[in-house]
This record gives C-alpha cells, sequence and structure tokens, in this order.
C-alpha cells in the first residue's frame, strides 16, 4: 500500500464533532511525532482541538484528560497509517459528561485482574471516564466469608491496584454494592435472614418460589448493617459517587413491611428508606446513585428524592420508554443517567438489533431531557454463560453514541471494534460479532432480555414443549444454517487476523451451545438421536470451565458449569 493511500484510509470513534482534512502528510522520524499541548483556560475539561501539519503537531485542551483525548485520537490514527499522519484539524468535546460501562461481577463470573486492565484500557481508548464494577456478595467484607467465600471476591487491595491502573487512564473507578434488593447471597444463610423482609422465602414473580428472602427489611437493624459494610468498603474508592442500586426489591410488603405498605404505599416505603440510605452515604462522604424503577412507578415522588442524588433509568429493550421516562425525571428537576444495555447475558451469540435500537434510543432521549450521563450495562444473569467478546459492539457503539450521538452511525460499529479491540482494522472482527448477533432474527422471542436459543438450551421438559409449539422446524434450520455461516468466516478470519486473548475459542463455543440447543429442540420431537446429544453435553460442559480461566477467576464457575450440566436430567 503506497504512502497516500494509507493516510486517505481512516476512522475514529468516538466520531470527533469536526474534521477537517488539511494539505499534506507528517512524516513521524524515530517513532516519536512532535507534539506541542497546551491548557487554556475557559475551555470545557474534556475538550480538544488537534492539528496535524506537515511539520509538527499540536493540542489545545481544557485540561490534561482533554490533551489525553487528543492523543488516544492520535494513537488511533498511528494504527491505521503508521508514520505517516494525514494532515487535519479536529475539534471536539463529548456529548455526555459522563460515559460509563458497568459490568456484573456478581452473576458467576468475577474477571481476573489482566481482563480487567485489558477492559479499561479499551474503555480509556473509547473516550469513556468512568467504570462501575456491580457487586452483591462478590467483595470479600472481613468477618463474611460465609457469603463470599466460594466466590473468589475481591479484596481491598485489589480495588486499590483496579483504582490507580484506572486513574492511570483517565477513568473513575466509582463505588457500586447493591444494598436494598437483590441481597439473596446474604439471606440465604441463616445469620442473616434476621434482616429479611420474608425470612422464611416468598414467590419470585420469575423465579418461583424462593426458600429465602432477595430484599433487606427497610429498617433501622438493616441500616445499621449495611452502616458497617459500606465503612470498610467505600473508603477504598476516591471517587465520591456510590451506586447503591436499590432495584428490583421484588417481595418488599410481602413480610415485615406489609402493615407498612397497605397504610403508606410501597413506593412511599421504598423513598422513606432511600431517603435513609442517603443521609447515610451522604456522611460517609458519597453522592447517592440508585436505580430508578421503583419510583417511577409513582412519578409524582421523584421531587422528593434529594438534589444531590442522581437516578439511573435503566431499560434493555429496544422499545424501552426512555422518551416518556426522561421527560419525568426531568420535570422533576432531578439528576439522572440513562442506562442501557450490551444485550449480551442471557445469550450465546448476542442480540444486535436489539442493542443498537436500545443505545440510540437511550442516548437521543438522554440528550434530549438533560441526562447528565450514559452508563451502558453488561449483566451475567444465570450464570454469564456468554462468550466475553459478545458485549464489545455494545460497548464501542455506547462511546460512539455517548461522545457524539448524532456523528455515531451504526456503520461505524464493526470497524470501531476492529480498531479497538483487535490487531487489524480490517481484521472482520467487529462483523463476525454483529453477525452472529443476529442468527436468531427469524425466530420469536418469548421473554426480554435474553434470546431464545439460550431458553431452548435450559429450558425444563415441560417448558421445553411449551416453547415448541409454536416454533416451527423450518426457522430453526434457517436459524442453524445462518450459525454454521459466521462458524466458517470466524475461523477463516481467526486464521488470518490476530484476536485479543482466545476470542476464537470463545465464539465458538457460543455457536456451539447455541448448536446444542437446536439439536435439543428437533430431537425432542423425535426421540431416537436423543443419546448422542446427551453424550455431548459433558463436553460442552467441560469446554466452558477450560475457557472460563481466559478472563475470571476460579470461583462461580463451578455454579454456571453446574447449570449446564442439570440440563441433562431433563433430556
Amino acid at each position: 500500500m503506497s504512502k497516500a493511500a494509507t493516510v486517505k484510509e481512516f476512522i475514529l470513534w468516538p466520531p470527533p464533532k469536526m474534521v477537517e482534512r488539511t494539505r499534506g502528510v507528517q512524516p513521524i522520524r524515530n517513532g516519536k511525532p512532535k507534539i506541542c499541548t497546551m491548557v487554556k483556560r475557559g475551555m470545557a475539561s474534556e475538550a480538544y482541538e488537534l492539528e496535524i501539519t506537515t511539520r509538527y503537531s499540536s493540542i489545545v485542551a481544557g485540561s490534561a484528560v482533554g490533551i489525553e483525548h487528543a492523543l488516544r485520537t492520535m494513537d488511533q490514527l498511528r494504527k491505521q497509517c503508521g508514520d505517516i499522519l494525514p494532515c487535519l484539524r479536529i475539534v471536539d468535546a463529548p456529548d455526555f459528561a459522563v460515559r460509563g460501562f458497568m459490568l456484573d461481577i456478581s452473576r458467576g463470573k468475577v474477571p481476573e485482574p489482566g481482563a480487567l486492565r485489558s477492559l479499561v484500557r479499551s474503555l480509556a481508548a473509547l473516550k469513556y471516564n468512568q467504570l462501575q464494577l456491580y457487586t452483591e456478595h462478590t467483595f470479600a467484607f472481613r468477618g463474611h466469608d460465609k457469603v463470599w467465600g466460594e466466590a473468589d471476591a475481591l479484596t481491598a487491595k485489589d480495588i486499590v491496584e483496579l483504582q490507580k491502573f484506572c486513574a492511570d487512564n483517565h477513568i473513575e473507578l466509582s463505588a457500586n454494592f447493591n444494598s436494598f434488593g437483590h441481597f439473596e447471597r446474604w439471606l440465604k444463610h441463616p445469620q442473616y435472614q434476621h434482616l429479611a423482609e420474608c425470612p422464611k422465602g416468598f414467590t419470585h414473580p420469575i423465579k418461583g418460589r424462593m426458600a429465602h428472602g432477595t430484599t433487606l427489611r427497610p429498617d433501622d437493624d438493616s441500616l445499621k448493617f449495611l452502616n458497617k459494610l459500606w465503612a470498610e468498603y467505600l473508603p477504598l474508592f476516591k471517587s465520591r459517587r456510590f451506586n447503591l442500586g436499590g432495584d428490583e426489591p421484588w417481595e418488599l410488603g410481602q413480610g415485615w413491611s406489609k402493615s407498612l405498605i397497605k397504610k403508606h404505599g410501597k413506593q412511599r416505603v421504598y423513598l422513606d428508606f432511600l431517603k435513609k440510605l442517603h443521609r447515610q452515604a451522604v456522611r460517609h462522604g458519597k453522592e447517592m446513585l440508585f436505580w430508578a424503577d421503583i419510583l417511577l412507578e409513582k412519578p409524582e415522588l421523584v421531587e422528593e428524592v434529594p438534589a444531590d442524588a442522581t437516578a439511573l433509568l435503566w431499560g434493555y429493550e429496544a422499545d424501552h420508554p426512555f422518551a416518556e421516562q426522561c421527560a419525568q425525571l426531568a420535570a422533576a428537576k432531578r439528576k439522572f443517567w440513562v442506562c442501557p444495555g450490551t444485550s449480551a447475558w442471557n445469550t450465546f451469540t448476542g442480540r444486535t438489533d436489539n442493542m443498537l435500537a436500545n443505545l440510540e434510543a437511550a442516548a437521543k432521549q438522554g440528550l434530549a431531557n438533560g441526562a447528565e450521563g450514559l452508563l451502558l450495562t453488561s449483566w451475567g444473569d444465570g450464570g454469564n454463560h456468554q462468550p466475553w467478546p459478545v458485549m464489545y459492539p455494545g460497548i464501542a457503539y455506547a462511546a460512539g453514541l455517548a461522545w457524539s450521538r448524532n456523528g455515531a452511525k451504526r456503520a461505524g460499529v464493526a470497524p470501531a471494534v476492529n480498531l479497538i479491540f483487535s490487531q487489524s482494522i480490517h481484521s472482520g472482527y467487529g462483523e463476525i460479532l454483529l453477525e452472529l448477533g443476529r442468527v436468531e432474527n427469524g425466530l420469536k422471542r418469548p421473554k426480554p432480555n435474553r434470546s431464545q436459543l439460550y431458553d431452548l438450551f435450559f429450558a425444563k421438559r415441560a417448558e421445553l414443549k411449551k416453547e415448541l409449539a409454536t416454533l416451527p422446524a423450518a426457522e430453526l434450520k434457517k436459524t442453524q444454517a445462518a450459525l454454521d455461516k459466521v462458524r466458517r468466516k470466524l475461523r477463516r478470519l481467526g486464521e488470518k487476523f490476530l484476536w485479543e486473548y482466545r476470542s476464537m475459542g470463545e465464539l465458538e463455543l457460543g455457536i456451539e451451545m447455541a448448536t446444542w440447543a437446536i439439536y435439543r429442540a428437533e430431537f425432542t420431537r423425535s426421540r431416537k438421536k436423543m443419546e448422542p446429544l446427551a453424550k455431548e453435553l459433558p463436553n460442552l460442559v467441560e469446554r466452558f470451565m477450560d475457557h472460563w480461566g481466559n478472563r475470571a477467576r476460579e470461583g462461580g464457575l463451578r455454579e454456571s458449569a453446574m447449570r449446564m450440566a442439570e440440563v441433562g436430567k431433563e433430556l
């Protein structure tokens, strides 16, 4: 490729607000470009202006962070153009002040340090400025090893080291510990059941009968208990922000608080406890972030939320009512962020089109209604069985939309994934991931936040028959053909280009698990082939366990693998 051709073809992601190509190129000698930098008063902190001339490059920015953003942009150019940079001028600044990513580390998979550092580097390259690790039981609280002992939980040392690495990459690591609902990993143990709303269990609307509670009772004993945990956990974080969760208190009003809620209403009791949590967080020097789902059930109560708290408006489907809910929070004059998702969880291959639409709606309505931030979430429901790379397209597109909603286009997602997550802009990695996330487009999706093949894999025998009653065999065959097509492309490109870690093997395993789900559905209709299918399941479980170590600590693996193995009892 000639030098002239080299500088003609490049992408920048997130897309800058203004790029003006000028004449000429800048040859870089001795591997070090000449760069002049200046911090200019009056410019927004993350804004920058970058100019590349034939002799040198100059950066003017509002702060050291803005200078770093400009250097990241130059890094992208160098990755594509080598030592011959195109002359250009860029004027740039983000749309959302906060551009965050939240990774679930509480549903089996606690990432090992190398995976977290790799993730942070990618987030920094995409100009994210916040990271949260969603935590229920995966921090090693002193004296509570009964809760986290088998989880390979993060230690105080892990948090401190990760925080330093994040700071070096201009990313804020914020505390995240769900402190109301989703407390089941604690409340299942006898020594904590006195804190439960329903100590003897309840009927969960999704999971059915639960033998123990999942929600703390909203009383002073719970506050005192949380206060001790927070006193150990929160000082580890330099960030003032603290996401204390509070979403989905499923059984609230069915046990200890039943009479209170009958008298005052669920949302009022919830809000009163949230205010107490807020006061406690302030005493710890933190600003409260909380999930907004319960209060949005009664929007008039939002105005009572303390003005310094930030509501996190989550929604993960393409048709989530972001327009209505953002308007409600804006009308109440309360700080809020929009929180869409990667659509990676409860799948083996991702849900590309849902992800794209979900992110677009969140960014559009959030920006139109004054949201301060966009927090992308990636969950691990059901045991974190999805291949790790399936979240990459969502991470890339959310970065583009959060920085430049009008500039980021769907056509740029695959090249952005190639640029950030692989060694070559021509690797085809992004195209593969997007295509993989569309293999189920011909199937109906019975429930939100999941794919149908995931349900076919794990369904009980009676549930499987219900699924198959409305699922034509022809649709499954088309889906299998789509999977086979992606597998062939994956192998060709994987042999030609180097991808980070062991991505090809992880994605192939995802395809095999999706294929096994199809075979299970087909063989249920014809039991003759069920025996070889049963023999293949242990092989899938073994491969799943082998790949787990690519990214995660061992804790949580047994539970996730056992869920797969137990499907054998349903064959």
